[in-house]
This record gives C-alpha cells, sequence and structure tokens, in this order.
C-alpha cells in the first residue's frame, strides 16, 4: 500500500548555490546534511541504489516543505549532464509545487529579489493562483495560493 509522499529528489550541480535558493529564499527548514564518500559504509549500497556507477562522492541535503521534503543531491563524482532543455510538454519534464500563503506579494518579493518566473500568478478557474518560477539551476518550482479556492 502507498503511503503518503515523502520528499521530491531534485539533482544539482551546485549545492552551494541552490541550497541557500531553498533554505534562505523561499523559507523552507533544513533537517539535515549528508555526504556520500568513497570507503564509507553506505557508499557501494547508494550507487547500487541509485544505479549511478561510480557514484561514491554525493553531497545531499533534505528540506521540510511541511509535509512533503525536498532532497538535494549533487554528484561530484561522477559528474552529470545537465537534463534542462525540456519544455514541460515533453515526457519526463518534472516539477513540484510549494504552497504559499499569498502568492501575489511572494511573486512581487522574488522578483524584486531577481528570481525568475515563466508567468506572474494566475487565477484557475476553481480560484487556485499559480505560478511557474525556476531555481537558480532552471529547475521548475510551482506555487499555489490556494487560500480563495471558489467552494465548490
Amino acid at each position: 500500500m502507498i503511503g503518503t509522499a515523502h520528499h521530491y529528489g531534485v539533482t544539482v550541480s551546485d549545492m552551494d548555490e541552490v541550497l541557500p535558493f531553498y533554505r534562505d529564499t523561499l523559507g523552507l527548514e533544513l533537517l539535515s546534511e549528508g555526504h556520500v564518500e568513497e570507503g564509507s559504509e553506505d557508499s557501494e549500497k547508494f550507487e547500487n541504489f541509485v544505479g549511478v556507477d561510480g557514484a561514491v562522492d554525493v553531497e545531499v541535503a533534505f528540506l521540510d516543505a511541511g509535509g512533503c521534503q525536498v532532497e538535494l543531491l549533487q554528484y561530484n563524482s561522477p559528474e552529470g549532464g545537465d537534463a534542462h532543455g525540456a519544455s514541460n510538454n515533453d515526457a519526463g519534464a518534472s516539477h513540484f509545487c510549494l504552497e504559499v500563503d499569498d502568492i501575489d506579494t511572494l511573486y512581487e518579493e522574488l522578483t524584486d529579489d531577481g528570481i525568475e518566473f515563466i508567468h506572474e500568478p494566475i487565477t484557475l478557474s476553481k480560484g487556485v493562483r499559480v505560478a511557474y518560477m525556476y531555481d537558480p539551476e532552471n529547475n521548475i518550482v510551482e506555487l499555489s495560493d490556494r487560500s480563495r479556492m471558489d467552494e465548490d
């Protein structure tokens, strides 16, 4: 039986740039940081688990996103390629959604801080306001404000 969602993983190339975005800019609480190192107890297990030969130097951080965690992974060895360039309608394209209290105020604050959005917040037919934004490495993050949703 499937339970609740636990985390959403995002592979990044620069943890020092991306972690502050999620922690400081978006305000997610850093729960833990770790490092899979060659020769450590878990290095071979991790390499087999993720299916990446030689994955023996990986930085990992977990952040609390209010009921689901965001996991950031930086593969230092072996380094991967760049998966960006996919369009939202391409199979395999992904994003994750964070629920916010006031999307319009947050949109203004984040754009003032230089955060790039695909479009300003829009209201869908049920009253939910949404916007897609990019993290520092162009991973798509959806913001959703359900506070003004129409009652059924």
